[in-house]
């Protein structure tokens, strides 16, 4: 490919005027690729610049969403933490709840048994060695 810079060379015989048409052509075409080159170098220095400003533009808006989905996980993460506190206080009320009617059941059936015992003493006694040799029957075998 030809350099329009260049210029163009022509015999000697070649008439003036168009040695200087030929001279002005090349002039022409060297300001042309000059212009061109200008141009090129400019679309490419604004295409830079204009890719660099969206880049930016694009590395803010990603800072912010990331910024807003830390934000969301932590409300979630809050949410779900007073749900969890929530859920424990609730099984600490029915576990309270339910050792309170055990030892409430345990008191009468205490009560109970101490009422028939003082009422049936030798029954009481009866059962008593009952379940004393019973035990010693079990407890002996195992030795």
């Amino acid at each position: 490919m030809l350099d329009p810079t260049e210029t163009i060379s022509t015999p000697e015989d070649t008439p003036a005027s168009a040695k200087k048409k030929l001279e002005s052509s090349s002039e022409h075409a060297r300001r042309a690729w000059e212009a061109t080159t200008q141009a090129a170098k400019h679309v490419g220095d604004t295409a830079k610049k204009e890719a660099r400003a969206v880049f930016s533009s694009s590395k803010g808006h990603l800072g912010k969403a990331v910024q807003d989905l830390s934000e969301a996980a932590s409300d979630a993460c809050e949410a779900l933490r007073s749900q969890a506190s929530q859920g424990v206080h609730t099984c600490l009320e029915q576990a309270e709840t339910a050792v309170g009617e055990a030892s409430s059941k345990a008191k009468t059936l205490q009560s109970n048994i101490e009422d028939y015992v003082h009422s049936h003493p030798l029954k009481s006694i009866g059962i008593a060695v009952g379940i004393g040799f019973f035990l010693g029957v079990v407890l002996w075998r195992r030795q």
